[in-house]
């Protein structure tokens, strides 16, 4: 079972089964934070990734030559992942980040990408916690969008169509590393920036939960006419964001 008592074979009430096609055309992570994340993992047998989606932080590190063990509830989610897997060693998990099935103390790092926020806070902490062999380090990355015009416009515009989408509140992180037995914790800050065309723009504003699932046809219909007027106000679509890195190792 899953999060709110939801179990993974149940594919009709994971939203992001339905958000599999235009997730792929999502901006992907800095180099610098792949890099980060190689440091942290160490020389570890393998790194597990909660929440993998369709893979954009599993997949630079498998190229990099990491073993990631990448769970993904949604199984449309990890078919596009399993595609793009092939050849390196990143191994597909369907399973809910609260309760993974992966062996106890196997992991050198385990980590969470832009995915708290759709966990149980307690029970993924607890999970990542026996996931991590001693020393292991246990890291989150959350995403904020803005920092250019059109990033921050983008923002204010679906924040005004859907309040859900404002601000998440550091509690929920802090929970989830205090049932982790994270005590220290160090926080780094990486940019990220990437020019979307119009197609691309329109996929990834539906990927978006709190976006194309949320607020229905005509709603989004006149949210992605708006995103593109203020991409041509704005001389394109600079997708820009402030990712965020927490860590720490668990007591």
């Amino acid at each position: 079972m899953g999060r709110r008592g939801i179990s993974v074979e149940d594919a009709s009430r994971w939203v992001f089964n339905r958000l599999a096609t235009d997730y792929r055309a999502r901006p992907g992570y800095p180099d610098a934070l792949v890099e980060r994340l190689v440091a942290l993992g160490g020389v570890g047998p393998a790194v597990v990734d909660l929440g993998a989606g369709t893979g954009l932080l599993a997949l630079p590190l498998g190229v990099r030559g990491i073993h990631v063990r990448a769970v993904e509830p949604a199984i449309a989610m990890l078919e596009v992942l399993r595609e793009g897997a092939a050849g390196i060693p990143v191994e597909p998990v369907h399973a809910a980040a609260e309760a993974t099935g992966l062996p106890p103390g196997a992991a050198s790092l385990v980590f969470l990408a832009d995915a708290l926020q759709w966990v149980e806070p307690e029970r993924t902490g607890i999970e990542a916690a026996r996931l991590l062999s001693p020393g292991g380090v246990l890291a989150v990355v959350e995403a904020r969008l803005g920092g250019s015009p059109f990033a921050d416009a983008i923002a204010c515009l679906i924040a005004a169509e859907n309040p859900r989408a404002a601000a998440r509140p550091a509690s929920r992180l802090d929970q989830f590393l205090a049932a982790a037995g994270v005590r220290e914790v160090t926080r780094e800050r990486f940019p990220s920036e990437e020019h979307l065309p119009p197609e691309r723009l329109e996929a990834v504003l539906r990927s978006l939960s709190l976006v194309g699932p949320a607020l229905g046809p005509s709603r989004l219909l006149a949210l992605l006419a708006s995103a593109r007027e203020l991409a041509d106000r704005a001389g394109g679509a600079t997708w820009t964001r402030e990712l965020t890195l927490s860590w720490g190792r668990a007591a």
